[in-house]
């Protein structure tokens, strides 16, 4: 055989190689996207049966959650979570409940605890939702706040320990109280919507959990600053 011959089998050959080499390259990677793909779609699916399974246990028994790992960043709105994780304030008049009077029941924008009936509402002339008295006395908890010149009483939601509002000792009922709350914090059912899940309570076996009287006492994306003469929820 020639050498021009040789060289040019040596070149097929070398040339076949490559082919090979490249062809079983693309396999491999053809391979490791198969698995990478495989792997994406069962943690996917882990992950949505996770949700699945959490939001069943909430529904049936909010009381069960640890609130505590719950990723508020996802299940707030941005305003929700500088009002109710980082203790900010929405601007008077200029929220969705200050002047909304229906009847039906406000609860916590992040867990759903039952806060305060609509009856118990009333116009403070504040520019915030203004409660006299809670759903329950154990429905709140109470933190005492120094963020202004003068210590205040901040209100935290008891099961998520979400920032409600502060309150006040100067309500004109008989209670003497005034739970100055932001709106973001809550969110509201109607009565309609009430009768409903009573109605689904009873077709299902259970009875709806009567909440006990509250104890009555003798005597958005925009900032946080308050209007001057305003107390800040």
């Amino acid at each position: 055989m020639s050498k021009l011959a040789f060289a040019f089998v040596a070149i097929l050959g070398l040339g076949a190689m490559v082919t090979l080499a490249t062809a079983q390259e693309s396999q491999a990677d053809k391979a490791a996207a198969k698995d990478a793909k495989e792997a994406k779609e069962a943690k996917e699916a882990s992950e949505k049966e996770a949700a699945a399974a959490a939001a069943k246990a909430e529904a049936e028994d909010p009381e069960s959650v640890d609130w505590t790992q719950i990723d508020w960043g996802k299940r707030l709105t941005r305003l929700q979570y500088r009002i109710m994780r980082e203790a900010d304030t929405e601007r008077p008049f200029r929220n969705e409940f200050w002047d909304f009077f229906k009847p039906g029941e406000y609860r916590c924008a992040g867990c759903g605890l039952p806060l305060f009936e609509a009856d118990a509402k009333f116009d403070s002339e504040c520019g915030w939702p203004s409660f006299d008295k809670t759903i329950a006395k154990d429905t709140v908890t109470e933190h005492i706040d120094h963020k202004m010149q003068y210590p205040r009483t901040e209100i935290r939601c008891r099961r998520c320990e979400a920032h409600l509002g502060h309150v006040f000792n100067d309500g004109p009922t008989k209670t003497g109280l005034r739970y100055c709350l932001n709106s973001a914090s809550m969110k509201f059912v109607s009565e309609k919507q009430l009768d409903k899940e009573i109605k689904t309570a009873k077709e299902k076996g259970a009875k709806p959990k009567a909440s006990a009287p509250a104890e009555t006492a003798e005597s958005d994306k925009t900032g946080a600053t308050v209007e001057t003469g305003a107390e800040k929820p």
